[in-house]
């Protein structure tokens, strides 16, 4: 027992080596109210958006790029999810490094979309997100705000 925790503690090249870490934080959350407060993700909502027309468009290098990777457990990647009361849509960002602001369009369905733009800390192991607009508004700042989640009314 005593050569094994021997082992373990000078494995380390350094004293104070660190295992370096990669973090991904890209994703923001929404529910989707009418003017009526009636939840647009619930399907039990006449005219509530339909899982099945929602897509994400990724904007890089002035080109937009459908998402979607059918090996992906959220192929589109999105999610719609039941929180306490209400249906959320959790939305897996655009965080290309061609852009210092990269955008997300959702496709709400055929004649309905926004564009979400997110700006980001990026180092040599993460990528995390600091600010969010929403149609060119800003929506969210992580300085004044912890709550990843915004309320868009239709």
């Amino acid at each position: 027992m005593i050569l094994i925790v021997a082992i373990s503690l000078f494995a380390c090249n350094k004293p104070n080596e660190m295992i370096k870490q990669d973090n991904l934080d890209t994703v923001f959350e929404f529910s989707v109210f009418n003017s009526q407060n009636e939840d647009l993700l619930d399907t039990a909502t006449t005219n509530h958006y339909d899982k099945s027309e929602i897509k994400l468009f990724y904007e890089i290098d002035g080109t937009l790029k459908e998402v979607y990777d059918p090996t992906m457990d959220y192929p589109r990647n999105f999610i719609i999810y039941k929180h306490e009361n209400e249906y959320r849509i959790r939305v897996f960002l655009n965080y290309t490094a061609t852009s210092d602001r990269p955008i997300t369009y959702i496709q709400w369905n055929k004649y309905d979309n926004d564009t979400i733009k997110a700006f980001y800390e990026r180092n040599n192991n993460s990528v995390l997100k600091r600010k969010i607009w929403l149609n060119g508004i800003e929506i969210w700042n992580w300085t004044t705000n912890g709550n990843e989640y915004y309320k868009i009314l239709k």
